[in-house]
């Protein structure tokens, strides 16, 4: 596998970083991660302009154009061909930092004339996407997360809190974990977005209830309203599971994914799921 390192092609295993970054010592960063569909990337304009606006909202003004970013994206892609070639697509990942701590400013000033950018490329398995079709099973994460805390809707490389989330889905069987807000209601999984289905009607929380909305997630709010299915940004109090009939989450790797089973509550029904996901692939699919 080879990686970029600040426009520079490594091997992986040498794309190193100073211990001094503030990414490492402080978590300090944020992240794009996106994948190829048979070879070819799949709304990658979308992400950079995630990456774009958090950027801006932050305050951090990088020393390059955002086309520099497509030009190290397209050249990773193009080092790590081999996997293409043998059929297995790419998980690929921006991730930038302020770049090293300057210990005569303080560990809080924040400055981006010298940022640390790298992008990874990893191989998916041939069959990642059949695999996920059989559905996952998420449980409740046992934490709740104040929902005005305002780094959920970054997306920020600060994961301690949803590794945490995941080793406890991981430790009960599950894939999953879902995030409950301050106020009880569901959220988001460590990694993904969630949509319920609740008479016919599509139900995902909206992201002043304390989230990151995805990529993914706002593209499939799109492919619902194309097929004419209903809709609705609103809170999900943990009670609306009695009356849910489907459930599945949603990232940019995986797309969208049944759910199987929500904490206790087991679902029978994929079928409007199936819609969507068929949708989203048959979107995929035109991109050639």
């Amino acid at each position: 596998m080879v990686a970029c390192v600040n426009g520079k092609l490594v091997p992986a295993a040498e794309a190193l970083i100073s211990s001094f970054d503030f990414g490492f010592l402080y978590g300090v960063g944020i992240f794009e991660t996106f994948r190829t569909w048979k070879g070819k990337l799949f709304a990658f304009e979308r992400h950079l302009n995630r990456l774009e606006g958090d950027l801006r909202t932050l305050g951090w003004q990088l020393p390059f154009e955002m086309e520099t970013l497509v030009e190290w994206t397209n050249e990773t892609i193009k080092a790590n061909g081999e996997f293409l070639a043998r059929g297995r697509d790419l998980r690929l990942r921006i991730t930038v930092t302020p770049g090293v701590v300057d210990p005569q400013r303080g560990w809080w000033e924040v400055q981006t004339s010298e940022p640390t950018v790298v992008i990874h490329a990893t191989p998916l398995p041939e069959d990642f996407d059949q695999r996920n079709e059989l559905g996952w099973q998420a449980v409740i994460a046992p934490w709740r997360r104040p929902k005005d805390f305002p780094l959920w809707r970054f997306k920020a490389t600060t994961y301690f809190p949803n590794v945490l989330a995941r080793l406890y889905a991981k430790s009960t069987g599950s894939d999953e974990a879902i995030w409950l807000n301050s106020d009880g209601n569901l959220t988001e999984g460590t990694a993904t977005n969630l949509f319920v289905v609740c008479r016919g009607e599509l139900l995902t929380a909206p992201p002043e209830e304390g989230l990151l909305a995805g990529v993914m997630r706002s593209l499939v709010i799109e492919i619902a309203n194309e097929l004419g299915l209903k809709v609705r940004e609103r809170p999900l109090p943990l009670e609306i599971l009695r009356d849910a009939e489907e459930a599945f989450v949603t990232n940019a790797v995986i797309g969208v994914i049944p759910l199987r089973k929500l904490a206790d509550k087991q679902f029978a029904s994929k079928t409007l799921t199936a819609q969507v996901r068929s949708a989203l692939f048959a979107r995929i699919d035109g991109l050639g």
